[in-house]
């Protein structure tokens, strides 16, 4: 662990020594925006695309603004440094809390002033504080030994929803179903990303199993597909026939549950393209033996059933009652412009099939 001296000696000498050349460097697509990573080392890089190797592009699309970030390891410390350029640069301290105000076990860790001037942290509070993350002008600095597992690629991601306030990101799956835009919202374990690849095994476009995109003012649905995260269940179950052809590996998470990782696009379609009209939101509302839809209107009452899906992926959550409240409120609006029903889950097919007819038939119906 460093103290809050050595930070000092650290961050203030951050700006010499950069590499000219990276050792490595892609771009993604990632909303509204593409990120050039640069990386030093090459490490960084390979994490993070092994999470978001679907969103991979050849080179930035010529309509979206590029957020270009330089990774670079301090030799003989456990530093890593996010260095960022471009038109639109977010703070970078307030939007990578979002990961540490998700996670209970970082709850310790409050924004302060410091290590240097000019600079700000995410520090224990006392005397002798553990820091896990700076920021100073457009960069920020992690600890990588403080760190837990994949905070630096969800505190990098973070900022990039931050760099784009007119893109709303929620907690939800997102699909295609016949050529409508429809989210899957649900609480953790509540089935979402099994129903989400039943419908999917149904030939149905999966743009996301965990963060949706969406262009608010114009209701339309944007891809953002994150490596799957498969637990042993029912969704690897539905897919084990697939996944027993394609690249995949085995982990064990932070929290002691085996995962299987594998990228959507080796399993299904490649990842679309293109925006697509967002039509309809299915809630899930627990399990039953045959499953049940019922429209549904979200309205300020609705907090409790929809909370999650703002305070579990939106940047710059739990800052303050006000803010709070305006972003659920652009949330209940884009979704009052859906149709909207509660789902009671069946089996995995079954709740796709009913998902699917419902769905198609009410776009018949209106064409």
């Amino acid at each position: 662990m460093l103290d809050v001296a050595s930070w000092v000696d650290h961050v203030q000498g951050f700006s010499a020594g950069a590499s000219a050349t990276p050792a490595a460097s892609a771009f993604f697509r990632l909303g509204d925006l593409c990120l050039r990573l640069d990386s030093e080392p090459e490490s960084f890089l390979a994490a993070f695309r092994a999470q978001w190797a679907d969103c991979l592009v050849a080179q930035p699309l010529a309509d979206l603004p590029v957020l270009r970030c330089s990774a670079r390891a301090r030799p003989g410390s456990s530093l890593l440094t996010l260095s960022f350029s471009g038109d639109t640069i977010p703070d970078t301290l307030e939007a990578s809390g979002t990961p540490v105000r998700m996670l209970r076990h970082l709850a310790r860790y409050q924004p302060q002033d410091g290590p240097a001037p000019g600079w700000r942290m995410l520090a224990e509070r006392g005397e002798s504080p553990r820091v896990l993350a700076a920021a100073g002008e457009d960069r920020l600095v992690i600890d990588l030994d403080e760190a837990p597992p994949d905070f630096a690629i969800d505190a990098l991601l973070a900022i990039v929803q931050a760099a784009q306030p007119r893109t709303l990101f929620l907690h939800a799956a997102s699909l295609d179903i016949a050529g409508a835009g429809a989210l899957l919202i649900g609480a953790a374990q509540a089935g979402k990303s099994t129903t989400a690849l039943a419908l999917a095994a149904r030939g149905h476009p999966l743009y996301g199993d965990d963060i949706a995109a969406i262009r608010a003012d114009r209701g339309e649905l944007l891809p953002l597909r994150r490596t799957l995260r498969l637990r042993p269940g029912p969704s690897a179950a539905a897919i084990a026939p697939r996944l027993r052809e394609v690249p995949h590996a085995f982990i064990v998470d932070p929290s002691g549950t085996p995962r299987t990782l594998v990228r959507a696009g080796e399993l299904f379609a490649p990842l679309p393209g293109e925006a697509l009209a967002l039509r309809f939101a299915f809630v899930l509302d627990g399990f039953a033996a045959q499953p049940g839809l019922t429209r549904f209107s979200p309205d300020i009452a609705a907090v409790q059933s929809l909370k999650g899906v703002v305070s579990e992926s939106v940047p710059a959550w739990a800052r303050s009652p006000g803010r709070d409240l305006m972003k659920f409120l652009s949330v209940v609006h884009v979704l009052s412009r859906l149709a909207c029903y509660r789902l009671r889950l069946g089996t995995p097919d079954a709740s796709a099939a009913a998902i699917e007819t419902l769905v198609m038939e009410a776009t018949c119906n209106s064409t």
